[in-house]
């Protein structure tokens, strides 16, 4: 379930470009900072555009500077430096990340199961670290991924309850802490928006996944195991971009205070890239999945 939130690099100004890379190398180091080293293994570009979006929030300026990493040793490379955005996220990002291990331990069989309880288990240093200053945030995941598990169990016909419950997820992620009762809205409103649509696109991208392994897929239940027409896709990907113009709408309200970097990379991903995805994972069977995020094949 994670991995689609991406900006769309052909539409991105350098400085925005750079921007992105930066952010998610310094969310790398302050993963392993925050969490240790194996949490770095969960990196994804979902947490990144966490990042950003606490950046927007907050009002935070992140420093940047040049380091070079084990991944890219010969070549020093843009990152921001460590900051209440990407260490808060270093967090959030691994609280979410192992209760997707539990998870899939009860939604899974055979080898893929045996794989969750392996990486739960060594995973459990990072969740420690991660849980010790945010058990409340803990527990608010673990009582929406249990009523999500719930719904899924009950294979209950509809799409829209159980993004619903992602999307309340992603709120309480994205607004945790922001004392600003205005700023605080606007966080749940984007991060609802988001988690609604990342529940929607894995569910479409898993549904011949899912059908082979006759597992729960709330799309396979509404259309009752048919193929998707194109009647059928058009009527998802409006839906699909109506649940990200509440994101785009969301994103109207914040003030960026010229900081035109970061305004651009946030509305390209929102009002570009998500789209290109949805209409990617809908009607090309997810290729854009493995696109390239950065220039040169630089990706990672």
């Amino acid at each position: 379930m994670f991995g689609y939130v991406k900006p769309y690099t052909p539409e991105l100004r350098m400085i925005e470009n750079q921007y992105y890379r930066a952010a998610y190398c310094g969310l790398c180091r302050s993963m392993r900072d925050e969490t240790g080293m194996l949490s770095r293994m969960t990196l994804s570009y979902d947490i990144t555009f966490l990042v950003l979006i606490r950046l927007a929030l907050t009002g935070e300026i992140p420093e940047f500077e040049k380091k070079r990493c084990f991944v890219h040793p010969l070549k020093k490379r843009l990152v921001m430096r460590s900051c209440e955005a990407s260490r808060y996220s270093a967090h959030a990002g691994t609280l979410l990340t192992r209760h997707k291990f539990s998870d899939d331990i009860n939604d899974e069989k055979g080898l893929k199961r045996i794989g969750a309880f392996l990486m739960r288990s060594i995973f459990s240093g990072a969740y420690k670290k991660a849980k010790s200053g945010y058990s409340d945030l803990d527990e608010k995941i673990k009582l929406h991924l249990y009523e999500l598990n719930k719904l899924e169990r009950e294979r209950i016909r509809s799409a829209d309850r159980p993004a619903a419950v992602f999307g309340t997820l992603m709120a309480d992620i994205a607004s945790h802490g922001i004392e600003d009762e205005e700023k605080k809205l606007i966080a749940s409103s984007l991060g609802m928006a988001i988690g609604r649509w990342i529940y929607l696109i894995d569910a479409l991208d898993d549904i011949e996944d899912d059908r082979k392994r006759k597992s729960y897929n709330p799309f396979l239940l509404l259309f009752d195991g048919s193929e998707l027409d194109n009647e059928k896709k058009m009527d998802i990907e409006a839906a699909m971009l109506g649940v990200l113009s509440k994101a785009g709408a969301a994103l109207d309200l914040l003030s960026f205070d010229g900081r035109r970097d970061l305004e651009g990379l946030l509305r390209n991903m929102i009002t570009e890239g998500l789209p290109r995805m949805t209409r990617s994972v809908i009607y090309e069977n997810g290729k854009l999945n493995n696109e390239t995020i950065f220039e040169n094949g630089d990706n990672q």
